[in-house]
């Protein structure tokens, strides 16, 4: 993959004209998304004192953003200026009404749980309407892949940082007040986006195109469907990592060791995603998809003999290395196989996907680490993405695009 001396920098493309602006509403918009599981976890368990409460609204929230690709297919049709500022309304009045219940020391699951999922219904899709601001920003390929890349090392450091801040806040003040300031900046990142030069010009609907594409919008794509079923398979063999890396670490009777464990595990996908979008290359998707599943293959039956909890750390990072360009790359191919005007909703379907095979992915290991404990869950993971090579090598394909 050779460097051209004419590559378009990462600082060349936030100084594209209103890029910044746009960029840094979003950022302030999406760490709200870094900081609500943890703050709707304290403040509901502190609220009721029960575990099990919290974790069934935390479910429901998880549950009910699954339907952020309609979400993104309304903004496609009505525009993010009538959309966006609704939804994250609604977000907000869920979580500070949530935060109210708990000051005012109600107790009740149902009220908590019907909330989070409200806030689940209304979450707004601010990573997908910013890639979409993105894509119209940065045509060439190379501008975009280096767009899509700082896009996703931002969103490793905010999933960082997130949780951070509502420990700091946790400790200052409250859980509620986590809560508060998660409403807050979701909802001023949310109206300073769809307020930007970009986001207007960018933003608006796409009616007559509309009116032409059918119901099932990129999902009938035939290439975007394959893609999806390797991004399910993606998610299925990561999703065990979190839980089996913890398991691990009790194993090694150091639990406390799960948090830098972890950090490595996104610094490298920071650093992956950074080294990625450097590289100019041909946008060969099966080439690359086969590449980085392959890797994470690899290191997953690597851990599985591992116990000492440094080597796993260097392997985590490792991992980490191919999970940020496993993203930019079905991004810039759901770009390639979709129309311009469905874009924003092939973007939330391949996040949502990834999500759908971690949670999955996550609960099936928890059931082996039980069982059999973290070699298992480890080996699992390194099994699903097995069998996500084989489906690359047979249908991988048809992951070239000619619709956008």
């Amino acid at each position: 993959m050779p460097r051209r001396p004419e590559a378009v920098s990462y600082t060349a493309v936030l100084r594209r004209d209103g890029v910044l602006r746009a960029f840094a509403a979003a950022i302030i918009g999406r760490l709200s998304y870094a900081m609500i599981s943890l703050a709707l976890l304290l403040t509901i368990q502190d609220a009721t004192g029960s575990y099990a409460a919290a974790g069934s609204a935390l479910g429901g929230y998880a549950l009910a953003s699954f339907l952020m690709p309609l979400k993104s297919r309304l903004i496609d049709r009505l525009g993010a200026a009538s959309v966006l500022p609704w939804l994250s309304a609604g977000l907000a009045l869920s979580l500070t009404a949530a935060a109210g219940l708990a000051t005012a020391g109600h107790t009740a699951p149902g009220l908590y749980v019907a909330l989070a999922v409200g806030a689940g219904l209304c979450a707004p899709p601010l990573g997908p309407s910013m890639r979409a601001i993105w894509a119209a920003a940065t045509p060439e390929p190379e501008a975009r892949r280096r767009a899509y890349s700082l896009d996703g090392v931002v969103e490793e450091v905010l999933f960082a940082v997130g949780p951070l801040a509502v420990g700091v806040i946790v400790q200052l003040i409250s859980s509620p007040a986590a809560l508060v300031a998660t409403a807050v900046l979701n909802l001023s990142g949310t109206l300073a986006l769809v307020t930007s030069p970009l986001s207007r010009r960018h933003g608006r609907p796409h009616l007559a195109e509309a009116a032409a594409t059918r119901w099932t919008g990129p999902l009938s794509q035939r290439g975007f469907i394959v893609m999806l079923v390797v991004l399910l398979g993606v998610g299925l063999g990561g999703g065990p990592l979190e839980v089996a890396v913890l398991a691990r670490a009790e194993a090694a009777d150091r639990s406390a060791a799960v948090g830098y464990l972890l950090a490595s595990l996104s610094v490298g996908s920071a650093v992956g995603g950074l080294l990625w979008g450097r590289l100019i290359h041909r946008h060969r998707p099966r080439r690359h998809f086969l590449a980085l599943v392959a890797v994470s293959a690899v290191l997953s039956v690597a851990l599985v003999p591992t116990t000492n909890l440094v080597a796993v750390a260097v392997l985590l990072f490792v991992v980490g290395l191919a999970g940020s360009p496993l993203m930019v790359t079905a991004y810039l191919t759901a770009d390639m196989l979709v129309p311009v005007e469905q874009q924003r909703e092939a973007s939330t379907w391949v996040n949502t996907t990834v999500n759908l095979g971690v949670a999955f992915g996550a609960a099936t290991a928890g059931l082996l680490v039980d069982h059999d404990g973290a070699a298992v869950a480890f080996a699992a993971g390194a099994a699903v993405y097995a069998v996500t090579l084989l489906v690359i090598a047979g249908v991988g394909g048809r992951l070239r695009g000619g619709a956008a």
